[in-house]
Parts: C-alpha cells; sequence; structure tokens
C-alpha cells in the first residue's frame, strides 16, 4: 500500500474512534491528508476518481462543491453538504429515492435499487405513463421495477434506429419520491418511426410509435421478452405544430435572450397556403401568379398576458442586400397598400404575427426578398404594440433566413401581354425573409 493510501486510512481510523456512536465527524486536513486549496497541494476532484493534489496525493475538500458534478472527498471518504465536510459515514448526494438505497461502490457513494422494493412485483405493474408536449413526447417507466425484471434501460429504442438519438434516449428523474426513466421523441412526422395522422375535420395532428425495451443477459439467461410500448399523442393544428407535419417546410428561427428568467427564447417565420396557417409551404411546392402568400411569425415565449410579438416594418426588396431599396409592406404596424395588396391578420395583439400579400415579384427578377423586425413589447407600454405612426424603432436587430418559395413560370411580364400585370403582381422563383428580431 502507498504511504499516501496509508495515511488516509490511518485518518479514517483514528476519525471512527475518536467520533461519537451515530455521530458525523468531519476530517479538516492535516500534515498526512491536506486539504485540496492548501500551499503545496494544488489539488481538485473528479467525479468517478476522488480528490487528489499535484503530487497525486490524496486530499480533503472543505468548502462548497456539487456533489452531483464532481466528487467532493478521497475515495472512502463521503461528502456533508450541510457540513461542508468529508467523512466515512455513507451518505448519498442527492438524496437516494424511496425505492433506492445508498451504497458504497469502490469507495464512492452511489444510489442503487433497493431489492426487496419491488420483490414481490409482477409484470403488469409496468405501467409506462405519456405525456404530450408541443416539443416532445415523453414515455416514463419506474426504473428499478425494470430492473427488477432484468430490463436493459440502455439499450432501450424507439421503431428506428438510424439516427444515434432514436437508441439509449432515456434520462432519469425523481417523481413522487421515486426513479423513473423517461424517454423523448419529438413530435415530427419520420423521427425515430414516428407515424402521423392528420384529421382535417377536426385539425388534429397524431403522431405514434413504439419503445422497444429490451431484455438484460449478462448471464445468458433471458428471463423476459422485449418490452414493446406502443404510444400516441394528439395535437390541436397551430402554426407550431404544423410545422411538424410535413419535411422540409419552408421556414426561419432565431433564438432570443431570455425575458424574466424565462430562458432562451425561439421564434419562427413559416410561409402558409392559406389563413388556417396549419399548412406550411414546403421546398417543393409551387406557387402561381397571384396566389395569396400568408406570412406567420410564432414565439415559444408562453407569457401573453404581458408581452405580444409585434411586426414594426416589413420590406420586400429584388435581393437580399441591406443597402437595396425596397417597398415597404409594413410600417409602423400599419400594412402599406400602396403597390401590394397586404392585409394584416394579427400584430401586436398575441405571441403570434399573421399577414397575407398577394403573390409578386419585381420586373425581370426571379426572386423577392422580405425582410421584418419584429418586437417582443410590453402590453401595457403605449404606442409599443399596435399599429402607430408614433412608433420608435430600436436599431439592434439579429437576422434569420427562411428558404426559398417556388413559383411557376406561367406568366409574361413582355409588353405584349395580354394581362395588365402591376410591377407587384408575380412572386419570383424564390422567397428569401430575412426576419429582423429586437427586444424593448
Amino acid at each position: 500500500m502507498r504511504r499516501p493510501e496509508m495515511s488516509l486510512l490511518l485518518g479514517v481510523l483514528l476519525a471512527a474512534l475518536l467520533g461519537e456512536a451515530g455521530a458525523v465527524t468531519c476530517f479538516a486536513g492535516n500534515s498526512s491528508v491536506p486539504l485540496c486549496a492548501a500551499t503545496g497541494c494544488n489539488g481538485g476532484c473528479t467525479f468517478g476518481a476522488g480528490c487528489y493534489c499535484g503530487d497525486g496525493t490524496a486530499c480533503l475538500t472543505r468548502s462548497a462543491c456539487d456533489p452531483v458534478h464532481t466528487q467532493c472527498c478521497p475515495v472512502g471518504l463521503f461528502w456533508y453538504s450541510d457540513l461542508s465536510c468529508c467523512s466515512e459515514e455513507l451518505n448519498c448526494e442527492p438524496a437516494c429515492a424511496d425505492d433506492e438505497v445508498c451504497t458504497s461502490n469502490a469507495g464512492i457513494a452511489v444510489c442503487t435499487c433497493n431489492e426487496t422494493t419491488y420483490l414481490h412485483a409482477n409484470r403488469s405493474e409496468i405501467v409506462p405513463t405519456v405525456q404530450c408536449e408541443s416539443s416532445q413526447m415523453t414515455v416514463s417507466l419506474k426504473k428499478c421495477l425494470l430492473e427488477r425484471f432484468k430490463y436493459s434501460i440502455p439499450d432501450m429504442h424507439f421503431t428506428n434506429t438510424s439516427d444515434v438519438f432514436c437508441t439509449g434516449p432515456s434520462f432519469e428523474e425523481l417523481v413522487g419520491g421515486e426513479r423513473w426513466v423517461k424517454a423523448q421523441a419529438v413530435p415530427q412526422a419520420g423521427f425515430c418511426g414516428n407515424e402521423m395522422m392528420i384529421n382535417t375535420v377536426d385539425k388534429k395532428l397524431v403522431f405514434s410509435n413504439v419503445l422497444f425495451v429490451p431484455s438484460d443477459t449478462p448471464s445468458g439467461l433471458v428471463i423476459s421478452s422485449t418490452l414493446q410500448i406502443g404510444f400516441s399523442c394528439t395535437f390541436n393544428m397551430t402554426m407550431q405544430t404544423s410545422l411538424q407535419t410535413v419535411l422540409h417546410p419552408i421556414i426561419g428561427t432565431v433564438t432570443l435572450p431570455s425575458v424574466n428568467g424565462s430562458g432562451p427564447i425561439t421564434v419562427t417565420m413559416a410561409a402558409y397556403m392559406s389563413n388556417a396557417f396549419t399548412d406550411p409551404y414546403t421546398e417543393s411546392k409551387e406557387l402561381t401568379v397571384g396566389t395569396p402568400l400568408y406570412i406567420g411569425i410564432s414565439t415559444t415565449f408562453s407569457d401573453a398576458d404581458v408581452f405580444s410579438l409585434r411586426a414594426d416594418k416589413c420590406v420586400a426588396s429584388p435581393s437580399s442586400s441591406p443597402s437595396e431599396p425596397g417597398v415597404p409592406l409594413i410600417s409602423n404596424g400599419c400594412p402599406v397598400t400602396e403597390d401590394v395588396d397586404v392585409q394584416i391578420i394579427h400584430n401586436g395583439d398575441s405571441l403570434q404575427v399573421m399577414f397575407q400579400i398577394e403573390t409578386f415579384a419585381f420586373q425581370d427578377m426571379s426572386a423577392v426578398y422580405m425582410s421584418c423586425d419584429i418586437s417582443l413589447c410590453k402590453k401595457a407600454t403605449p404606442n409599443t404594440c399596435g399599429c402607430s405612426t408614433s412608433r420608435s424603432v430600436d436599431p439592434s436587430t439579429v437576422t434569420v433566413r427562411m428558404p426559398a418559395i417556388g413559383i411557376s413560370a406561367n406568366f409574361d411580364l413582355s409588353s405584349g401581354s395580354p394581362a395588365d400585370f402591376s410591377l407587384w403582381t408575380v412572386l419570383g422563383s424564390s422567397l428569401l425573409a430575412l426576419l429582423s428580431l429586437k427586444m424593448i
């Protein structure tokens, strides 16, 4: 045994002799087992390895430590947050679930399933729960119940395993004092084998899949057949959920900074075929001359009582260059209809911006570019959310681009054409939208 290890063992034994029965004895550090922060130690702690000085000798932590992400004590000692010290008394932090016990694994405190909790359980008690959210579908199972019947949690997978995130998609979480394992799938057609059904009458989307949990066979014996858990989630078709119904929708996204500690906010701009805003255009679709085009801008931000999303200005131009002059579509939150038919459906009154334009193009140009200045504004602030000419514009912006929208070439802008086309009555073969967002 190495000298540092012998010193640590002697320290543990000495503390055990001096400590009172049931009391937690802290190790404060001494010449044989120094503190990691002591002069000359230059030590640190690594999860699963323990705490060591720069020369490889064991050391002690005596300060704030996060046991979730790092090891706080040398192997053989265990961290107590309330005392900010290491002790020989076994302790698991965070605390174990009700169906677990704290054990020492090679001198490291870990939570393991309590074998007596589900000793008399049967397989019928393996009942999954399904949670449906706009961004994910979550299947949850009791971890220790799965281990009781020798199921391999790391090998669980969805129907299609071609993508890396479709195999072993689980993570753990405490629910009601018990340890649950959860697997998540994105509600999107084709994701990990998702099947999608559309109810056009009720405007509902149904996504379904199967989660497979195979048997664990460390001893070569198979005592359980593979679990096949079919699950489905039903969603109302909205601007955001409808984008998940098709492959390659024409969308642009941007992430905004946190508002009131809400976390990152995603804003999405998309093109739709109707005023229902549930039928997004895809890269393979084409528009024809004069076809209404619907633009929808939505956000994951949920505080609709206080904030609104507002398009302050939108401009159409023949190129993506910011210096290129263009024709205004929206100004100060109001529609500009001098050259293009613009109808605002929602702007500044909710967390969705919706407006309609007729397909158009610049003469002899094959593309139209749109840029919009978007504000997340407080409803209580005058002249910031609605249509107002007194609105002041914040110059700071970020930009997001949408892919091109195709258009049928069945039109003629030559002087001899019998059709009387305005300069703005045809949409070119490409629509590249620049979405500029700013915070108020």
